[in-house]
């Protein structure tokens, strides 16, 4: 449904710390929802979409990022 949807529209979200969300088993609840998925699509409904609606900066956060992941990796 993403492409009906638009992937320019979808943002990712777990909700933490809320048990009705996908919290604690985040990590591996995003792994199955974005697994084989192409790399721009999982980049733009991880993050970049919300850098883009809300004005952040990516400069200031890719170390956040590089740091707290995910990888592209763990999606294959």
């Amino acid at each position: 449904m993403r492409h009906q949807i638009g992937v320019d529209s979808i943002a990712w979200g777990s909700d933490y710390p809320h048990p009705e969300g996908t919290w604690p088993h985040t990590v591996e609840n995003m792994k199955e929802t974005f697994r084989q998925l192409p790399q721009d699509e999982i980049k733009k409904m991880l993050g970049q979409n919300a850098l883009e609606w809300y004005g952040f900066d990516a400069d200031k956060l890719a170390p956040i990022v590089a740091r707290v992941g995910p990888k592209p990796a763990d999606f294959e």
